[in-house]
């Protein structure tokens, strides 16, 4: 089934290519476009168990993010498009990782370019190549609590550079996206929305796979890794919604181990400016024989935004809880609120403020080791390009 499925996504793409023998009138264009975020922040984090972490260096912090998109589209003659987008990262130092599964942690090891993909759409739906989030993650990510809620600084990519879980503590990121593949290279389908229904599937070799070719790693990476997601976008009178969900499972390189699985369930309500999103996300244990080598763990998220003017503000909760075999991770878990606010101030430009609140409590039996509580709030100026 596997192989069928990898020659069908394969025939697929070159069909389209095919059908489509010229351009439109006009040529082929290409765009900059990107973000700079220009920020300052203070964490303090009431652990000792940080140790050496963040919570030994409480302070107030200038930081930045930002990043150049080059966008290129085409229009063939029959209606199809082909858009390009290349990623560029700021403020990294090597370059000689092509690898797509590599995470940025402030070190040397990590890409430069982000993202690299290309996507080919019509009446057909789209179908997305490429070095790139999969389709069912990026569809199910914004029926998430927490996600749907983000209107200051994003908290998966920022929470865990300002406050410490504990050394004590051991849980899935608080976000906890459908997300096996990173950016490694992969094939999405998404269906045309017919009726406010819309479905997504995609496939990635693995997690390591560069940018031309396969590249020689472990026999232990994740691999065949599918997603499927759904949703549904409605509207009932005045209330609008989406809901939906997906699923993603990755075979182990260990034959021992249990595949990884994840799946999530989420939507959100809108009525005028207000809107309301709640979501459930779990990831399943996963065993090597008789050892729990992932942990179960469950995320509960829910949000609260509303937009006044040229100010919108928001209100989040999300609760992530491991469960396992190991008495010392067993019932770890951690909750962070976050309170934001974000303020148009031209076209492209705005102002943003975000205060968080972290609690984090140790499950096992080893009271010494700790968990964190603590605050952190960044204030900065965006620029959208």
């Amino acid at each position: 089934m596997n192989n069928t499925f990898k020659l069908a996504a394969v025939s697929s793409a070159a069909l389209m290519l095919a059908a489509a023998p010229a351009l439109a009138d006009g040529h082929p264009t290409l765009k900059l476009g990107g973000f700079f975020d220009q920020k300052m922040s203070f964490a303090d984090n009431n652990s000792d168990a940080a140790g050496a972490g963040i919570g030994a260096d409480d302070k107030l912090d200038v930081r930045t993010d930002a990043e150049v998109y080059f966008l290129g589209s085409a229009m063939l003659d029959n209606g199809i498009k082909i858009s390009t987008r290349i990623e560029l990262e700021a403020f990294t130092n090597d370059t000689t990782d092509d690898t797509g599964g590599e995470v940025d942690t402030g070190g040397a090891t990590f890409d430069q370019i982000d993202e690299a993909f290309m996507v080919i759409s019509g009446s057909f739906g789209a179908i997305k190549i490429g070095s790139s989030d999969s389709a069912p993650k990026s569809m199910t990510t914004g029926l998430q609590g927490l996600w749907a809620a983000n209107v200051g600084e994003n908290v998966t990519f920022n929470l865990d550079k300002l406050l410490d879980r504990g050394e004590g503590v051991t849980i899935r990121g608080h976000a906890s996206q459908m997300d096996l593949s990173s950016d490694g290279e992969q094939i999405s389908y998404t269906t045309p929305s017919i009726s406010g229904f819309q479905a997504a599937v995609s496939y990635a070799p693995n997690t390591r796979e560069s940018f031309d070719g396969f590249e020689t790693t472990a026999s232990t990476i994740d691999s065949n890794i599918f997603a499927a997601s759904a949703k549904y976008t409605g509207k009932a009178g005045d209330i609008g919604f989406r809901f939906g969900g997906g699923y993603t499972t990755s075979e182990e390189g260990d034959v021992i181990k249990e595949d990884d699985v994840q799946w999530m369930v989420g939507g959100a309500i809108s009525s005028g400016p207000y809107q309301v999103s709640a979501s459930f996300n779990k990831r399943e244990e996963s065993n090597t024989g008789t050892v729990s080598t992932v942990d179960e763990s469950d995320t509960i998220s829910v949000g609260f935004k509303m937009s006044m003017g040229a100010s919108t503000y928001s209100l989040a909760y999300s609760n992530t809880e491991a469960s396992s075999e190991d008495a010392a991770v067993d019932g770890d878990n951690a909750s962070v609120f976050v309170l934001a606010m974000r303020r148009s101030l031209g076209k492209g430009v705005k102002w943003h403020n975000t205060l968080y609140y972290l609690d984090s409590e140790n499950g096992g039996p080893t009271l010494a080791v700790e968990g964190n509580d603590g605050f952190a709030f960044t204030t900065g100026i965006q620029v959208n390009f």
